[in-house]
């Protein structure tokens, strides 16, 4: 049976993906269904495929309602409002990390390497934040074989990390270079401009062979090395805070509105966290 309140949640996560640094996985562990996700993505392949779809369908229909109709919306609030928006994912993303300190039973299960590598981690995310790529301006961007295989391994290392609480995709096409191409290529698409239609079939498709290896390799680092897992994803959630600090506000009413949309995003994400009982 298709469990159709997963479309909100869908939703939801297709934000995350909009939104550089903020990872839909840490929305699916907030939501309590990230097992779940990563199952049935891993499954899609497999005989069980008939369950994986049904519930992945509605998550697939939210994510693409969430890109279809935000990004321009997504788009204004970083070019007008970036800080305050920033440090509202950073309050979102903060407020995860007491759900992964439960989850994670850290005061009996880590031990020296745990911590190690969550400090790793969050140095790999703050090294990541100084990294951009050099992207192409979308508005003279020309349709070409290297373009789209560029778009092809992007889709590919993009979606590997989305499945990751802590570190989004978006994030990674930042880095690479590919972030306004793709938000240009839908708002395109949105306008009935097909001929760029094939830069995001690219994606896409790196997206679908990303999503079926990583979320194999994850399940077996979950079942096989749970508290390194554990580790490495709680320090993959702090360090990316790293990846979306935008500075601070200049003026009293900028410090006020970043202020109050940092707490808000903190108690939005510690309150779900608080709700959602799932051992990932």
């Amino acid at each position: 049976m298709i469990r159709w309140i997963n479309i909100f949640k869908g939703f939801l996560m297709g934000i995350c993906e909009l939104i550089p640094g903020v990872s839909s996985g840490t929305m699916a562990l907030l939501l309590g269904i990230y097992d779940e996700f990563i199952g049935a993505v891993s499954k899609i392949v497999t005989k069980s495929y008939k369950k994986a779809i049904l519930f992945l369908l509605p998550l697939l229909i939210g994510m693409g309602i969430a890109i279809l109709t935000l990004t321009s919306l997504i788009e204004y609030l970083l070019e007008h409002h970036m800080i305050p928006t920033h440090w509202f994912f950073i309050g979102l993303v903060l407020g995860v990390v007491p759900m992964m300190l439960r989850i994670s039973n850290y005061r009996v299960e880590f031990k020296a390497p745990h911590y190690i590598l969550v400090l790793v981690a969050v140095a790999l995310l703050f090294s990541i934040g100084m990294i951009r790529g050099n992207e192409v301006p979308p508005e003279t961007l020309v349709v070409t074989v290297p373009l789209l295989l560029q778009m092809f391994f992007s889709g590919i290392l993009a979606s590997m990390t989305m499945l990751l609480p802590g570190i989004s995709g978006s994030l990674v096409l930042l880095i690479l270079g590919s972030y306004s191409i793709v938000i240009y290529s839908i708002n395109q698409l949105k306008a009935f401009n097909l001929e760029i239609l094939p830069v995001l079939i690219a994606v896409g498709l790196g997206i679908v062979l990303g999503l079926l290896l990583a979320s194999r390799v994850i399940q077996y680092m979950l079942r096989n090395h749970t508290y390194l897992t554990y580790a490495l994803i709680l320090g993959l959630v702090v360090g990316s805070v790293f990846a979306i600090y935008p500075g601070l506000p200049e003026t009293s009413l900028s410090w006020l509105v970043t202020m109050v949309a940092a707490f808000l995003g903190f108690t939005i994400s510690w309150f779900m966290g608080t709700r959602n009982k799932e051992t990932i």
